[in-house]
């Protein structure tokens, strides 16, 4: 069935069932081994079967993947039957040349085999529906087994991020600029601890969150923004333009904290040559963030947080996030979700 996929293997079933069919048939018909037309009918009844389980096969890998069930049903159901009934009456006429091959067909053969060829297109429909149930099932295991890994790798994803900023570097860094604010301006301190606060209060909201708002992101990143503006000063800017549309629209959580610690990871900033921060929407339902092309050396620029974010996008989405670099501006566009599935 869909190779693509590959779901399951119905080859053996191919191999045993069908010559098993043909050696158990003629038993029916009162033959035994000694008769002459054993062997006749063995070949016949061997031969048969192949057409509708092949045709089957292909039948339900071709509407799985043009007309998927959980999209177009009905269409999944008129378009299997109107190719089954073309494929039974075809297991039907290969039926009848046989008989003419291996037997002499009189008159009244339509009569005759009538009940015959009542159960080849009932046989034709027992394959399809143990194929339909196969696949499904195989179907549903897959889908399990994507969704338990999706989110695997979601929590996983929260807690590499979480686990960033509550690394010694982080910690250090943060706690050695508030120690400056202190003594140098102690209520700018106070709102440094709020925010500082506030960055670990949304990664503890968010840890069981499959999805926020972008205006939950923009919120949270401006309390990351201001610790980040107080350690670069005028090294470090940050710009947004983002509209009250794409601010409804859903993202998964910490993309925009990844992207600007990206940025400030990856690239120089000083107060002669700022870094430059931009985020924005964009008419194809993304949001856009642009910053300042100045890397560092590359021994100093592992890239594993763009990988990280590229994976949960995929995963999740079915869609990539776009990166390139532009007019001197490293950017990457995020899809948006427009309503929480």
């Amino acid at each position: 069935m869909l190779k693509k996929e590959k779901l399951f293997s119905d080859t053996w079933i191919l191999i045993i069932g069908i010559p098993l069919v043909g050696i158990i048939f003629p038993f029916f018909f009162g033959l035994r081994w000694g008769d002459d037309r054993f062997f006749r009918w063995m070949v016949i009844y061997m031969l048969t079967p192949v057409v509708p389980w092949i045709a089957t096969r292909f039948t339900i890998s071709f509407i799985w993947e043009k007309f998927p069930w959980e999209t177009d049903p009905l269409l999944h159901i008129i378009v299997g039957i109107a190719l089954l009934s073309v494929f039974g009456m075809l297991a039907v006429g290969l039926f009848y040349l046989l008989n003419i091959v291996f037997f002499d067909v009189g008159p009244d053969y339509w009569h005759v085999m009538r009940p015959i060829r009542i159960g080849i297109l009932l046989a034709t429909g027992i394959i399809t529906l143990v194929h339909e149930t196969i696949h499904l099932f195989f179907k549903w295991k897959k889908e399990l087994t994507r969704a338990a890994d999706l989110e695997k790798e979601n929590m996983r994803s929260k807690f590499e991020a979480l686990k960033n900023h509550v690394n010694p570097h982080f910690l250090f860094n943060s706690l050695g600029t508030l120690t400056s604010l202190i003594r140098t301006d102690p209520q700018k301190a106070e709102k440094y601890v709020s925010e500082f606060s506030g960055i670990y209060r949304y990664f503890l909201e968010v840890n069981n969150n499959d999805l926020v708002t972008v205006e939950e992101e923009l919120k949270f990143i401006d309390s990351y923004l201001f610790l980040q503006k107080i350690r670069f000063g005028d090294g470090f800017n940050c710009k947004k333009q983002v509209s009250e549309r794409a601010r409804k629209a859903y993202m998964l959580p910490l993309t925009l904290e990844l992207l600007v610690e990206n940025a400030l990871k990856h690239n120089t900033i000083l107060v002669s040559s700022p870094l430059t921060i931009e985020i924005m929407d964009d008419t194809d339902n993304r949001l856009v963030i642009r910053n300042t092309y100045q890397p560092r050396p590359p021994a100093e620029t592992p890239h594993s947080g763009l990988l990280n974010l590229e994976q949960r996008y995929q995963s999740y989405l079915g869609k990539s996030i776009l990166t390139k670099i532009e007019d001197g501006k490293f950017v990457v566009e995020i899809p948006l979700i427009e309503s929480e599935p």
